[in-house]
């Protein structure tokens, strides 16, 4: 059975299911800070031969998620489920499930200064990350060190006080640079994570903790060594690109590309709190970036979704689903929830529109409406992104532009470019 099938018909008992949930982690009172003790992070297996599973395997992904800022007051006052209840059971359909945890997780901490945005949120938000469903968050982004080194730690020890798997930021460059792995179905997992995002200061070096800067020579050491361990699904998640926009940055695809070049099986990115273009290359799925999930702030953005990408035997990309989700939190109140039919049908068109050069997207309508990305049958059919044409109906693609450092004063929470390996 399909996971959209499976989905649909399990929706008519989802209420049901929430109810009678047991809570199975550690609860994590509000306002508690966790130990600051060193990550206990999954270590990497021995090197073996690569794994082969017939069995699929299905991966879920989410974008940016933030349980502080205008919903501190929900996280205080309504518990650290209240964020996932329509989405708990959709999470829990994939073997893996991860997102992107916007904001370190602590109750101090020195705060980074002259940035227009910092967030700092209480550890308890663990626990209903944990009670969703979610196995992984990836930590490299421009908010990960808003409140220091002690904030840092806090992050750590929250997720591992609830058995949460972390990668893309640690005490320093080495730590950062460090996969998450999974051994399940038959398949090892190895998810690397990366940002390319202000402050540059929150780059890890050997010298000190922060996020995995996103260097091509690193992202290529990074993925060789993890299939020398024996993984056979690399996954590269990447913070990038320039906030409610649909244009790339030149960088993207051309880290995009290269992550795909040395190894990797998909490339999922954030940081745009709005979906990008989907591009299959080499057979292999790209997501530029994938929104909002439950993102404690107050705006327009209102349609995002959660990706699943379903793999087979030595990697191989089956295909995906995408569940679309209403994200408008003057309505949902930070708490994402799945679109009814219409609109469904206006975030089916608008990913067609971004992505039509070469992603088969169809709209799969049912009680929860889905987009269904077909899989090339035969990777050699698939082309790269290509150039756009000049017609002024052309949907935002990618125009290569000079590898210039966008100024801060332009672009406060934007992107910088570089696919060299930073400096110290």
């Amino acid at each position: 059975m399909s996971l959209r099938r499976f989905i649909n018909r399990l929706w008519p008992f989802l209420f049901l299911a929430l109810g009678c949930a047991p809570v199975q982690k550690l609860v994590q009172k509000p306002g508690e800070a966790p130990s600051a003790a060193p990550s206990t992070p999954m270590p990497a297996p021995t090197p073996s031969p690569m794994a082969v599973s017939n069995e699929p395997l299905t991966l879920a992904f989410t974008g940016d998620i933030m349980m502080g800022g205008s919903a501190a007051y929900k996280l205080k006052t309504e518990g650290p489920d209240s964020f996932f209840t329509h989405t708990e059971v959709l999470l829990k359909q994939a073997d893996i499930a991860m997102g992107n945890l916007e904001g370190p997780l602590g109750t101090g901490g020195a705060k980074f200064p002259h940035k227009k945005y910092n967030f700092l949120v209480d550890p308890s938000a663990a626990t209903g990350l944990a009670h969703a469903g979610f196995k992984l968050l990836t930590l490299a982004n421009n908010h990960t060190m808003d409140f220091g080194e002690e904030a840092l730690q806090s992050t750590l020890a929250a997720l591992d006080l609830q058995g949460l798997q972390h990668c893309g930021a640690g005490m320093d460059d080495a730590a950062a640079r460090k996969p998450a792995w999974f051994e399940i179905k038959g398949h090892k997992v190895a998810v690397l994570a990366y940002s390319l995002t202000y402050p540059t200061e929150y780059w890890a070096t050997a010298a000190h903790p922060g996020c995995a800067a996103a260097s091509g020579p690193d992202m290529k050491d990074d993925i060789t060594k993890a299939r020398r361990l024996g993984a056979d699904i690399v996954v590269v998640c990447c913070h990038w690109g320039q906030e409610k926009h649909t244009r790339l940055r030149w960088y993207q695809p051309t880290l995009a590309h290269l992550a795909i070049d040395a190894g990797a099986d998909a490339v999922v990115c954030h940081h745009p709190h709005i979906w990008q273009q989907l591009e299959v290359y080499k057979g292999k799925p790209i997501a530029y970036a994938i929104g909002n999930f439950a993102f404690g702030t107050v705006t327009s953005i209102s349609q995002s979704g959660i990706l699943y990408l379903t793999f087979g035997e030595r990697g191989k990309w089956l295909g995906g689903d995408i569940v679309p989700l209403d994200v408008f939190n003057s309505q949902v109140a930070f708490n994402p929830r799945p679109m009814n039919k219409a609109g469904a049908v206006k975030f089916y068109l608008y990913l067609k529109k971004l992505s039509k050069r070469n992603a088969d997207l169809k709209l799969v309508e049912g009680k929860v409406p889905e987009i269904e990305w077909t899989a090339p049958a035969d990777a050699r059919e698939d082309e790269p992104l290509a150039a756009p044409s000049a017609a002024p109906s052309s949907p935002p693609t990618v125009v290569p532009t000079p590898p210039v450092t966008p100024g801060p004063a332009g672009n406060p929470e934007g992107s910088v470019p570089g696919t060299g390996k930073p400096g110290p």
